[in-house]
């Protein structure tokens, strides 16, 4: 079928006769590029300006106003007002307003408004507003306002706003605002909102806000907040909270967590393990009328020590085996070179194992036990201990007593 039977056709759906051609090269100052649409066009400006634009595939200079087209529309400087197209709205220069595509928006420079697709929209320098697409967004320096996609997106430089990705957010140097990421948000250079995942978040440079992560938290330098499984940064100087917390250089941070470590001597940590510098670990071994036989390690710092162990026979040795697994933390005084005394505070967990079917004692207790210690140093690397205390066992259905007593216990301390 011969192009004018073509257009003669469209002519007719259309209902519009003036404005309705097609052609193979675009009019002078133009690049060649098919266009079969319906266009009011303002010839006498420069560059032309178009405020009506309907048809199949549009290929024109500017659009100053509303373009829809079933394939797609091409404007090779700049495109204000709305465009909608079946597949893929592209704009030499600048967009603002409204762009609708099934596939792709793609905008040589920056892009203002609202701006949704099937799959990508683009953006060679910048975006502002509002970009949904269902793959990603990406722009060749910022993203400012909100980005949501269902993959990623990218900020050659910035992002500043709401990010959501269904994968990822990335930004090339500076994330500020809100980035929601399905797997992980990265920053080139600095975070300085928040950052939200399911998985990792990381700085290449610093951390200035809060890094909130499922897994893990990543930064060379943290001066404000990390939340998540385990939180690492070379030099921390904000706050770590998380089940495992890492720094290797000397910066007065806080740690809050399970197991802190730390290079820096002056850091502040609170957890059940504290690693720095001068952390003394040692090998305790011991027996008495609770635990008959346990043993423990214990991570031993300036004035403050935590010690981990487990223990058998605490429902004593007339009895099938019983286990218990214990943390302590306490505080010593050295009153001499040779002697300490410290007072901590235990807390036990019991499993009596086959006493439950045997004897009738409850599956599962615990126990709470202060104590009071003597440790004597034989040798910088071996010691030898006696405590005493009271101890209050209690079942965990209902908090019902099983036995309350004193308790001691003398054991040695080895490295």
């Amino acid at each position: 079928m011969k192009l004018k039977t073509i257009l003669a056709a469209i002519c007719l759906l259309l209902g519009a006769h003036p404005f309705l051609y097609a052609q193979q090269h675009a009019k002078k100052g133009l690049k060649k590029g098919a266009n079969v649409s319906l266009n009011i066009t303002d010839k006498k400006k420069t560059p032309q300006r178009t405020y009506f634009n309907l048809g199949l595939f549009s290929n024109y200079t500017c659009l100053n106003g509303l373009g829809i087209n079933i394939i797609s529309s091409l404007q090779h400087y700049n495109a204000y007002g709305m465009q909608v197209a079946g597949f893929a709205n592209i704009t030499g220069l600048k967009s603002t307003g409204l762009q609708i595509a099934g596939i792709t928006n793609v905008t040589g420079q920056r892009a203002c408004g609202a701006i949704f697709s099937g799959l990508m929209n683009v953006s060679g320098h910048s975006s502002y507003g509002l970009t949904v697409s269902g793959l990603g967004n990406v722009s060749g320096s910022d993203i400012r306002g909100v980005g949501i996609s269902g993959l990623i997106n990218v900020g050659g430089k910035d992002t500043r706003g709401v990010m959501i990705a269904g994968l990822g957010n990335v930004a090339g140097e500076v994330q500020g605002g809100l980035s929601i990421g399905g797997l992980m948000n990265v920053s080139g250079k600095s975070s300085r909102g928040v950052q939200i995942t399911s998985l990792l978040n990381v700085a290449a440079e610093t951390n200035d806000g809060w890094q909130l992560a499922g897994l893990g938290n990543v930064s060379v330098a943290n001066k404000g907040l990390q939340t998540a499984v385990m939180n690492y940064s070379v030099s921390n100087s904000g706050l770590q909270l998380g089940i495992g917390n890492v720094n290797t250089e000397n910066r007065k941070g806080v740690q809050i967590g399970i197991v802190n470590f730390s290079l820096d001597s002056c850091a502040r940590q609170i957890g059940c393990i504290n690693l720095k510098p001068q952390t003394r670990t040692q090998l305790i071994v011991s027996g008495g009328n609770a635990n008959k036989g346990s043993v423990a390690v214990r991570f031993k710092n300036r004035h403050t020590y935590t010690q981990i162990g487990t223990g058998g026979y605490y429902l004593g040795t007339d009895k099938d085996f019983s286990l218990s697994l214990f943390y302590r933390t306490g505080v010593y005084w050295q009153l001499t070179p040779k002697l300490d005394i410290s007072a901590d505070f235990g807390y036990y967990h019991i499993e009596s194992l086959k006493n439950k079917d045997s004897q009738g004692f409850p599956a599962r207790m615990y126990a709470l036990e202060p104590r009071v210690n003597l440790e004597y140093s034989i040798t910088r690397k071996f010691g030898i201990f006696a405590s005493g205390g009271y101890g209050w066992t209690r079942t965990y259905k209902g908090s019902h007593a099983f036995n309350d007593k004193g308790v001691f216990e003398v054991g040695m301390v080895f490295f």
